[in-house]
């Protein structure tokens, strides 16, 4: 199996430029500035991605002369950028399943005039899963291991897919105009604005529910994405629910209430839901049905939820829309625009009135393109 990882992001790391052209076999580079470098940093000079790119790692420094400790490779014009990186190694892991004990299979120099560095398992089964750090080898320092990735590779609807589908229908391959940071700023509104859609016409769709453990005060903490409440009940024998009716925080020390396991209430008080009465530690809980709100794709291995990850080309048209915004293709970013409206409008249609097609089967997975 071929592994492909993707380099360290370094458009924000310290950079320069040379001064003067710098020959292959040569150990010595004079910078427009030293200042932001020091002693057995890790450079990389040219850009990522393209040929004669190349790492290296400084040994001394002399006001603008840099001192390499090995010779370059290749030769360099003045004015090629100079950026430091932290890392010059990638490992590779490997493990029998997603969640097992990772064990280093090989660490590879990062083939930065490549897009990507790349190990061939020879070895790899349909049940392996992989993960990658970034290792300086100097230092000895390592990242945090990445997502994991099975054999079959990322999901067509997973965050790092989706970044890789714009990148090549945009055609900027090389990523030089659009960034993987803004492409996932973009993926997330346009599934809140699809998520929002689907909860306007169907409230009820992202619906989930969760047993809570009271403490002595009788509140336990919300779950995070929760979005609204749409029924609340209590076990206080963590057996048998009672509906609860909601009170207001302020009234619940009010003398005057008088409270019953057969009629509780509920309240919200900052970040917790609590009942009266209070009910028993470790066997009373509150059952609450909630409209959740999906996470945010963060990772390469994140996936869109369920159901908009059938529904990836129209997630594709939101996303050359906003490209082609960008870009100041105002004309084509409306198109695309269009058709993304109109594909939400047809999404909504289908997943609410179990649409079916010519063959009488509902439509599933295989049947929506991913262009």
């Amino acid at each position: 199996m071929i592994i492909k990882a993707l380099h360290p992001d370094i458009s924000e790391n310290q950079k320069t430029f040379l001064t003067a052209k710098a020959e292959a076999g040569e150990n010595s580079l004079v910078f427009q500035n030293s200042s932001n470098f020091s002693l057995n940093d890790y450079i990389v000079i040219g850009n990522p991605g393209e040929e004669l790119t190349e790492i290296q790692k400084i040994s001394a420094i002399s006001g603008k002369t840099i001192t390499l400790a090995s010779n370059l490779d290749n030769s360099h014009p003045e004015n090629t950028q100079i950026t430091y990186i932290k890392y010059n190694k990638i490992r590779f892991y490997k493990a029998s399943s997603k969640n097992g004990s990772y064990s280093l299979l090989a660490t590879k120099s990062i083939a930065i005039d490549e897009k990507y560095t790349v190990y061939d398992d020879q070895t790899s089964l349909p049940t392996d899963y992989y993960k990658i750090t970034y290792y300086n080898s100097d230092t000895t320092d390592e990242s945090v291991f990445s997502d994991p990735i099975g054999y079959s590779g990322f999901k067509r609807y997973t965050l790092k897919k989706l970044q890789d589908a714009l990148f090549k229908r945009f055609g900027d391959t090389k990523e030089q105009f659009l960034n993987r940071d803004e492409i996932t700023e973009w993926v997330n509104e346009i599934k809140d604005d699809m998520v929002n859609k689907i909860i306007d016409t169907n409230e009820k769709y992202f619906d989930n529910s969760e047993d809570l453990d009271v403490d002595s005060n009788g509140e336990a903490d919300l779950n995070e994405n929760f979005r609204k409440f749409q029924k609340v009940s209590v076990l206080y024998d963590g057996e048998n629910a009672k509906k609860a009716s909601k009170i207001e925080y302020e009234d619940v020390d009010d003398a005057t209430q008088t409270f019953s396991q057969e009629n509780p209430y509920y309240y919200f008080r900052a970040y917790k839901i609590g009942i009266r009465p209070k009910g028993t530690v470790g066997t009373t809980k509150i059952r609450v049905i909630f409209e959740d709100h999906p996470d945010d794709l963060e990772s390469d291995a994140d996936e869109l939820p369920k159901p908009i990850r059938f529904y990836t080309h129209v997630v594709m048209n939101g996303l050359m829309a906003k490209a082609c915004e960008k870009a100041g293709k105002d004309k084509r970013a409306d198109r695309y625009e269009i058709k993304y409206i109109n594909g939400v409008n047809e999404m909504l249609e289908e997943i609410n009135n179990l649409v079916l097609n010519e063959n009488r089967e509902v439509k599933d997975d295989e049947d929506l393109i991913f262009y």
